[in-house]
């Protein structure tokens, strides 16, 4: 199944993407990563997945995934970026 039509329709609705970034959830995620990486190096991640080196990104997932409740947190997420 293929999101990136839900996506790029939720990144054009300002309203709904900050409504999500709002959440309890999206708190405790941005919580969780920076209690794994310092926000410099967040930074770096992000600039080096959108230039297409996704390695660090996905380790950072892997991690976000692997600590305790990360998978429960990443599905909610997911549930409710479905929703918008």
């Amino acid at each position: 199944m293929n999101n990136q039509p839900n996506l790029q329709a939720l990144l054009r609705d300002k309203k709904a993407l900050e409504q999500v970034a709002k959440s309890p959830d999206a708190k405790a995620l941005a919580n969780l990563l920076t209690r794994q990486q310092d926000q410099a190096s967040l930074k770096k991640i992000a600039e080096n997945a959108a230039r297409g080196d996704t390695a660090q990104l996905s380790q950072l997932i892997q991690s976000v995934v692997n600590s305790p409740g990360g998978a429960d947190l990443l599905r909610r997420l997911s549930g409710t970026l479905d929703q918008k």
